[in-house]
């Protein structure tokens, strides 16, 4: 999700970018934060040596205002690690899938149900099971679906 800036939840590639360049900010000499430009980033790309990507500010704003949406790997790679070396260190990694990645609406909605952890003790719990103790759990869940007891079924 792009919520925390960067990661996929259906934004276009312009979207994540844009969000990466407002979350990865440096400090000033005055001690306040500092947006990086098109020009500071597409340079900085151009000259790290560890890829090949070299990052015009014309074509990297390009992409920013998504009239460019299908840049090279290597770009891709240098624009990731960009923004994963200047982040900040508690914020979680930066990668080319945070970049490109539409993050499917059943992942998210996973994610939720397996937050809590009573959740995630059943989950791994039947992880372990064989295939027929998984169908007569299933089948055990869907006779409480049946049951109307508030919290269950699909829309729970």
């Amino acid at each position: 999700m792009v919520g925390e800036a960067g990661r996929g939840s259906g934004t276009s590639l312009a979207e994540r970018l844009n969000a990466l360049f407002a979350r990865v900010r440096w400090t000033d000499a005055h001690g306040r934060q500092r947006e990086y430009s098109t020009a500071e980033v597409a340079k900085a790309v151009t000259a790290d040596p560890t890829h090949p990507a070299t990052l015009s500010r014309s074509y990297l704003a390009m992409l920013r205002n998504g009239s460019h949406t299908n840049p090279t790997l290597s770009v891709l790679e240098g624009l990731a690690k960009f923004f994963d070396d200047h982040r900040e260190a508690e914020s979680r990694p930066i990668t080319v899938q945070c970049l490109v990645a539409q993050e499917d609406p059943e992942d998210a909605l996973l994610r939720e149900r397996l937050a809590g952890h009573q959740v995630r003790k059943i989950a791994m719990r039947a992880g372990a099971m064989t295939p027929a103790m998984r169908e007569q759990l299933l089948k055990m869940i869907e006779t409480f679906d049946e049951d109307g007891t508030p919290g269950t079924g699909a829309g729970a």
